[in-house]
């Protein structure tokens, strides 16, 4: 395997909106979608993105943004400490003491208000959405250390498999070091339990809430691949 490097051109990381009539950063994508939906996005989308999209949008899986996850994610916030939010991943240098603090402030209490009232040359836009997740999904600070992360995969989980494919994991299951599951229900394991919990908080926040998309991550299968 050989890395490849992409050039980006015409549009910047982060660009809010496009300065191209066919290429877009993806923040100006996902705010074309939040504004004027799927339509005034589509010139800058690959026709298969598009129409997946499209597809997932109709059966009510979406758009997904911090905004539909507003309410779960001030829910912790407003009950925490903080000293246990002090306790979860990346909540450091303080950072807990800055959003107690900045939360009675907002006047209007939005994920964007928050970022914008939180960020600082310390705290950076980027990580702090990356604390909100690891806040919002209750992320143990121990579970995610680098002596954690270390030690490597618990299991191997198959996502998908064609019929070699299968018949490959046959042997495997029989080789491997690791345990091999096609199922999360197979295996308790809190790396495992980690995807659980994130695909969960992710189909709760969809347009359409089902038991279906709450507990897919626990319950689907791999998916079978057809041969090229």
């Amino acid at each position: 395997m050989a890395p490849a490097t992409v050039r980006r051109r015409a549009a910047g990381h982060g660009d809010v909106a496009p300065k191209d009539a066919s290429i877009a950063s993806a923040t100006a994508v996902r705010r074309l979608i939040a504004g004027g939906g799927l339509a005034a996005a589509a010139p800058y989308l690959p026709p298969d993105t598009a129409d997946i999209l499209a597809r997932e949008f109709a059966a009510g899986r979406g758009p997904v943004t911090w905004e539909s996850l507003a309410a779960p994610l001030f829910h912790q916030l407003l009950l925490a400490t903080p000293e246990q939010l002090a306790a979860l991943h990346e909540v450091t240098e303080g950072l807990e003491y800055r959003i107690k603090k900045t939360l009675p402030r907002l006047s209007n209490p939005t994920v964007a208000e928050l970022l914008t009232q939180l960020k600082t040359k310390r705290y950076t836009h980027t990580k702090l959405q990356r604390t909100l997740l690891h806040i919002l999904l209750q992320h143990p600070r121990e579970l995610l250390a680098p002596t954690a992360l270390a030690q490597g995969p618990g299991y191997l989980r198959v996502l998908g498999f064609s019929a070699a494919g299968q018949q490959l994991l046959k042997r495997m299951k029989q080789t491997a070091r690791l345990p091999i599951i096609t199922r999360a229900a197979e295996l308790d394991h809190p790396q495992l339990a980690l995807d659980i919990r994130a695909a969960a908080a992710y189909a709760n926040a969809m347009p359409q809430r089902r038991t279906e998309e709450l507990q897919r991550e626990y319950r689907q299968s791999p998916l079978r691949l057809e041969e090229l």
